[in-house]
């Protein structure tokens, strides 16, 4: 023991003291917090050089040895100290839990921790250095039609409030759908259109029944309502930034969302995945519409993945997908015109392959009858995504809101399902490749659609003119862009879109007085656009 009668010595005592108080509360923190009760008793050892007073760590010459007992003895109270405030601190944190248990026992029904509830927003800012002819480029978007170079705007294109209620082995998903109407409206306001107003709308309403067949390898999952169609919401997945762009279906009007019954699942084995299905009878009518057509649609996708995929279903896939529908009606709107009695069908082949950095895909398109929404939804009418359009018509420039009729060139493609046999194809790629070990990723699409042969009884007779240089609505739709995925909430997009017409130099180039610069030349500018764009999801 140390003998402290000498003054010297008592200060150099009184030093050690006040360093080894301060030592003892950040070891006994450190013991207290690593469930060592009584590691106080087991500290490193501590040295005194007797000629200055000054401790150590570590011996050396002139170094003694601070004896353990006086550590022990000023290193016992300051540990049992910290660790009785530790358990109060538990104790504490125990009955917080307990009173929390019972507010939501005694306020929130039992059956509320089935609920989820989230969000999905997509806004942005597009900017046009050339405005055109041209299917909606962004979700919910009314652009200026020719004759506005520079037209900008910032939009809010989306707001879902989604509602989940899950059990083991069912769901029901509720998703209203916040959006900015583009249509016209008659005379309901002073201006004759209410484009531009937020209207509430419900996009998904459905129950889904979960592995109702599980057995052999393959599971059927049976859902009823409102929900996804097969292709459309899952070419949205494959694209990877459906914020920025639209699919290739999608473009050309092709609803993602109809009311019907559909099954779904998938065939696994070795624990991996090797098909996966979607199908289902629906009504022809978009979520956004009234059905008054006796037939329904029946659609299917099916997909294989002949290595074997994981959940994520990466690897090597090949798609198939088909829809049908008819277009005659129980009102008599079409039934009286044999004509207009028609089918229309679409399907598509892709090919991709998915990694969990990115997707590369090819896609081969083919459509019977299957124009609307590109530019119009029937003879003399458009569709919500359309847009209004500025140009020279008669003579005079003048401008044309959302829901008024185009000029021949626009309107006239609506007018092809009049024959019962109008064929379409198209061709598409996309990918995207998010960078390992960063936010950042880069992503694009190109997409060429081809109508029907010019030497077709429509252009010949219709139009009332032979076409030698192409189908003048033959288009092509390309995409680039970059993403920063800020966090798990926020991807923010930055990208350029062009849209053209692939025979537009010929027809511009005829002189102004001959019928097909007058019905298609002047109108066939392309179009071409730059966004930033936002997904916030919760």
């Amino acid at each position: 023991m140390y003998k402290i009668s000498k003054t010297k010595r008592t200060m150099r005592l009184s030093s050690l003291s006040a360093f080894v108080f301060a030592l003892a509360a950040a070891l006994a923190l450190v013991f207290a917090f690593s469930g060592a009760g009584t590691a106080y008793a087991s500290v490193a050892a501590l040295y005194e050089n007797p000629n200055t007073g000054e401790i150590f760590l570590t011996p050396g010459p002139g170094r003694v040895k601070v004896g353990q007992s006086v550590i022990n003895q000023l290193l016992k109270p300051n540990a049992k100290k910290t660790v009785r405030q530790i358990n109060n601190l538990k104790a504490t944190e125990k009955k917080l839990e307990a009173s929390l248990k019972t507010v939501k026992g005694e306020t929130l029904p039992a059956w509320t921790k089935h609920i989820t509830l989230g969000t999905l927003v997509y806004m942005g800012y597009g900017y046009y250095t050339q405005t055109g002819f041209a299917p909606a480029l962004q979700l919910q978007e009314n652009p200026a039609g020719p004759g506005n170079n520079g037209y900008n705007a910032f939009n809010v294109n989306r707001a879902y409030l989604i509602f989940l209620y899950h059990q083991d082995n069912w769901f029901l998903k509720l998703t209203p759908n916040i959006n900015k109407s583009n249509d016209s409206t008659g005379s309901s306001s002073s201006s004759g259109f209410n484009a531009g107003n937020e209207y509430f709308r419900l996009k998904y309403a459905f129950l889904q029944f979960n592995h109702v067949y599980d057995a052999n390898g393959l599971t059927v999952n049976l859902k009823a309502g409102q929900f996804p169609t097969p292709m459309i919401a899952w070419e949205d997945g494959l694209l990877g930034y459906h914020v920025a762009e639209r699919t290739p279906w999608g473009v050309l009007g092709v609803t993602s969302t109809q009311a019907g019954l559909g099954v779904s699942g998938k065939f696994r084995a070795n624990g991996k995945i090797y098909m996966a299905y979607n199908a289902g009878f629906f009504d022809n009518a978009t979520f956004h519409q009234g059905e008054d057509i006796d037939q329904k649609s029946p659609q299917a996708r099916v997909s294989f993945y002949p290595m074997g995929a994981d959940s994520n279903l990466d690897g090597l896939g090949i798609s198939g997908y088909y829809a049908w529908s008819q277009s005659n009606n129980f009102e008599g709107y079409y039934g009286v015109n044999a004509n207009n009695d028609n089918p229309t069908a679409r399907a598509s082949a892709i090919l991709d392959y998915k990694t969990p950095q990115g997707v590369i895909a090819a896609q081969f398109d083919y459509g019977l009858n299957a124009l609307a929404g590109g530019y119009a939804s029937g003879a003399g009418s458009i569709s919500q995504d359309a847009g209004s359009w500025c140009g020279i018509m008669g003579g005079n420039y003048t401008c044309n809101a959302a829901g008024a009729a185009y000029p021949a060139f626009a309107a006239g493609l609506g007018s092809l399902n009049a024959y019962q046999h109008n064929t379409e194809h198209g061709y598409d790629a996309f990918g995207y490749y998010n960078i390992p070990n960063s936010k950042f990723g880069v992503f694009g699409l190109i997409q060429r659609f081809y109508y029907s042969d010019p030497s077709t009884a429509f252009w010949v007779n219709k139009i009332g003119t032979n076409i030698t240089s192409g189908n003048p609505y033959d288009s092509q739709r390309g995409v680039v862009g970059v993403a920063y995925h800020l966090n798990s909430h926020i991807t923010l997009t930055a990208d350029w879109q062009n849209y053209q017409f692939l025979y537009a130099k010929d027809y511009r180039n005829l002189p102004a007085s001959n019928s097909e610069y007058l019905d298609y030349g002047q109108w066939m500018g392309q179009t071409n656009a730059y966004f930033l764009q936002a997904r916030i999801a919760f």
